[in-house]
């Protein structure tokens, strides 16, 4: 097994929740990256993208990347667009494993519809933004090879199969 584990996906696969499960049960280190960039910023996701656009906080996720690919022993919750970018996907890639989280747009929108703070999920139609959004994606998702559906499962069921996978690896 590599020395660290990679949680991507879509925004509302449960990329968050999962990766700090995973660390738990495995006894790594969580990181998820988002909040580490908050913190760092002193304010939220939804407030830097306001104040300085999408491609500034994308900047601060680069960056972030370069430094967490130093670490080991760590399971990585990435933002959903993180991995989009091919350097940043090769970077954390390297010392470790990637696993991509989906789950259809419908179980998608129930999840972050209950409080919607997505910077890229604003207007009227937000179902029809995230298959947008997902089709968009779907090329650089496709990218990785170890994929995990969240559709029907909880969480504990989703942590079990990507100990087990990593355990077959």
């Amino acid at each position: 097994m590599k020395s660290n584990i990679i949680i991507t996906g879509f925004m509302g696969t449960g990329k968050s929740v999962v990766a700090k499960e995973v660390a738990r049960k495995l006894k790594m280190e969580f990181i998820d990256m988002d909040r580490i960039i908050e913190e760092r910023r002193g304010t939220s996701i939804a407030d830097i993208f306001a104040g300085h656009g999408e491609n500034y906080f994308r900047e601060q996720e680069n960056k972030l990347v370069k430094e967490l690919s130093q670490k080991e022993n760590t399971v990585i919750a990435t933002g959903g667009g993180t991995l989009l970018s091919s350097d940043n996907a090769r970077t954390l890639g390297q010392k470790g494993q990637i696993i991509c989280l989906y789950a259809d747009s419908q179980t998608i929108y129930n999840r972050i519809n209950k409080k919607n703070n997505r910077p890229l999920l604003k207007g009227e139609n937000v179902l029809s933004e995230i298959n947008r959004l997902l089709k968009e994606r779907k090329k650089a998702y496709n990218n990785f090879t170890t994929k995990i559906s969240t559709t029907n499962l909880s969480i504990q069921e989703v942590v079990d199969k990507i100990i087990a996978l990593l355990k077959s690896v």
